[in-house]
């Protein structure tokens, strides 16, 4: 009863702060008579998507799926997930509405957005540390988490900096390994590259840690 008790306070504690986000957003569109700032809302339905694959992998027992199914699923999620930390990066965009509303508001909205991506991000890297803890030994939880904040870190600067989107994976899958391959082939001519990834890995570790701690 008190551990459903703790998952339904955080669980609405999530509603409500994403509603507090979107109240933002609205009242911002009244005030302004703009839609400056809609892309927070694909942002953030983006961000969700590998917190919907988890709950789906958990909800159909993904612990007695074979190697073949389960590997394609992980990739897909794998695939989604930097778009949860990369909201933060939409900070980019506050200048942009100076004027119109005060920079406060802005900073409040953007952080409010940045702040519920990075909860979906983490409840679903929690669910899937707990599915391959599952399968595998629990010795590889630890390394695994923090390959998985690095890879996002990469991810993130691959949309932002590179401005590639998780589709062009299909739509332009050539070019797009053409250029992240040569990242990886030649890492000295591509310090900034590295430096921003194990920067934003960094950072993202150290809050999942605070959050959900070193249990498994």
């Amino acid at each position: 009863m008190q551990l459903a008790t703790i998952v339904g306070n955080r669980r609405n504690a999530l509603v409500l702060s994403v509603a507090f986000s979107l109240s933002l957003l609205l009242f911002r569109f009244i005030h302004t008579g703009t839609f400056q700032h809609v892309y927070l809302l694909w942002n953030l339905f983006l961000a969700w998507i590998p917190c919907h694959i988890t709950l789906i992998m958990q909800h159909y027992g993904q612990h007695r799926w074979k190697l073949q199914v389960w590997l394609p699923v992980f990739l897909a999620w794998l695939v989604f997930l930097p778009n949860a930390p990369y909201i933060i990066t939409d900070l980019y965009h506050l200048p942009e509405g100076a004027g119109r509303v005060p920079m406060w508001f802005d900073l409040i909205l953007i952080l409010s957005f940045a702040w519920n991506g990075l909860l979906f991000g983490f409840i679903s890297i929690r669910q899937m540390q707990r599915m391959v803890v599952i399968r595998y030994p629990k010795v590889l939880a630890q390394p695994f988490i923090a390959t998985i904040m690095l890879l996002s870190g990469w991810g993130v600067y691959i949309g932002r900096y590179l401005r590639w989107n998780t589709w062009d994976l299909i739509v332009s899958p050539l070019p797009l390994l053409r250029q992240t391959g040569a990242m990886i082939i030649f890492p000295w001519q591509h310090t900034h590259v590295w430096g921003f990834t194990i920067c934003m890995g960094l950072f993202m570790h150290i809050i999942y840690t605070a959050k959900f701690g070193t249990r498994q």
